[in-house]
């Protein structure tokens, strides 16, 4: 991703070549935002491709801050996911490719849970406006956001919010961050409804990645 050029023939061989339905990509390129200018293009080539892009961060680069207790995980990783999210929002990418299929992991991070704040910013100030013919919420609701939230009404609340159809699994196998039931979770969170199970738990990927 360091290279616009490469990452699309890298992007291009992924899927054309060897068959992958999508890529993973980190929440930055080093010091540049994942809507950085340079990489219109690519986004152009991942809407074209129709590709699946899954975005993991990987800790958070204030070190001296998190670097206690783990931090580095417990807050870095979700507010890696969630400032991610809302570069491409705010910087108008989800705007001008509305076709993007982005997951968001570890249940999107925060921005999910506390969206009515940047929804707030949106109708109360102009330069947060700028660029955005919609609501910031419109556009978080076309990223799809795994499971991993740990707790069953935080994962109802997402499913409320965002729909069934915009949430799949996710296990953080296997690491020690990892959910150890995934499954029952979800089956929790649903109230043990068939269909909504089957969709989290499979079927949603499935649609996304074109195997239906």
């Amino acid at each position: 991703m360091q290279n616009t050029e490469m990452a699309i023939a890298e992007l291009r061989r992924t899927v054309n070549d060897l068959g992958f339905p999508g890529i993973q990509i980190a929440t930055r390129v080093e010091d540049e935002e994942l809507s950085a200018p340079r990489l219109e293009p690519f986004w152009d080539e991942v809407e074209r491709l129709g590709a699946v892009v899954v975005i993991h961060s990987n800790g958070h680069d204030n070190q001296t801050r998190l670097d206690h207790h783990y931090m580095i995980n417990v807050f870095g990783h979700p507010i890696e996911a969630t400032l991610a999210a809302g570069h491409l929002i705010f910087d108008g990418v989800m705007e001008r490719h509305p076709a993007l299929k982005v997951v968001l992991v570890h249940g999107g991070g925060f921005l999910p849970a506390y969206a009515a704040r940047m929804e707030h910013a949106y109708n109360a100030r102009e330069d947060v406006r700028e660029g955005l013919p919609h609501p910031p919420s419109e556009y978080l609701r076309r990223f799809y956001l795994d499971s991993m939230v740990f707790a069953e009404d935080q994962l109802a609340f997402l499913v409320e919010k965002y729909g069934t159809d915009h949430i799949v699994l996710g296990t953080d196998y296997p690491y020690d961050m990892g959910e150890s039931d995934p499954v029952g979770l979800i089956s929790r969170a649903v109230g043990d409804d068939p269909s909504s199970v089957a969709a989290i738990c499979g079927r949603n990927a499935a649609r996304l990645i074109g195997l239906e």
